[in-house]
């Protein structure tokens, strides 16, 4: 979303046709870019492959195999698909079993729930210096991977699935730990300009306390 004409796009609620009607905004493989558009397309993409929604398949698949729920109040667009590039609404509890999942190589409880390769695949960094605007002084080398942002804390290597607000899922490998933060996700238009206070006080909790820990 570079632009204001992106912006309006994200905010309309009707995506389908955005698909062919909005330009790349530079050739594949030569700019990082983060899209929320994106993400939902692909989610409507699953959805189809798999003749399906994304609730029934992601609490059939993914939630119900970590027991775990996925909440009421996940959003819809105008074309009745759920929101694939966020909103959807889960406990601190069940945003921990997921992050266990990724720490664990797949595994939880025993049960192979998703690729181990599929993991590594994930949280490797592709894109480096994916994040440039100053958050804390222990918020470093910002990558990102499939879905999952990579950082440095201090001496420590983290991966984070960061969400708008400063919703936080956060591996430290090194340190066998898993940590989460809910936040006032910031609906609507205007409100989604008053996030980045709450996500850049968030992120510096959280890695100004993972900084303090140190290398085993």
């Amino acid at each position: 979303e570079t632009d204001s004409a992106l912006w309006d796009a994200l905010w309309s609620g009707a995506y389908l046709d955005d698909i062919v009607n909005i330009p790349l905004t530079s050739d594949p493989g030569t700019r990082f870019q983060y899209s929320n558009l994106t993400a939902h397309w692909t989610g409507i993409i699953v959805a189809r492959a798999c003749d399906t929604d994304l609730v029934s398949f992601g609490q059939e698949y993914l939630f119900s195999p970590l027991n775990a729920k996925i909440g009421e109040g996940w959003n819809r667009d105008m074309d009745g698909y759920y929101i694939g590039g966020g909103d959807i609404m889960v406990t601190a509890r069940d945003m921990v079993k997921f992050g266990l999942l990724y720490l664990n190589d797949g595994e939880y409880n025993g049960k192979q729930v998703i690729p181990a390769d599929w993991v590594h695949d994930s949280l490797e960094t592709y894109t480096e210096n994916a994040w440039t605007i100053r958050v804390g002084p222990h918020f470093k080398d910002i990558g990102y991977g499939y879905m999952w942002w990579s950082a440095r804390a201090g001496d420590h290597h983290i991966n984070l699935a960061w969400g708008h607000g400063g919703q936080l899922i956060v591996l430290v490998d090194d340190l066998d730990m898993v940590m989460v933060v809910t936040a006032d996700p910031f609906y609507g238009k205007e409100a989604h300009w008053n996030s980045w206070d709450h996500e850049k006080a968030n992120i510096n909790l959280v890695c100004d306390f993972i900084a303090s820990i140190p290398v085993k």
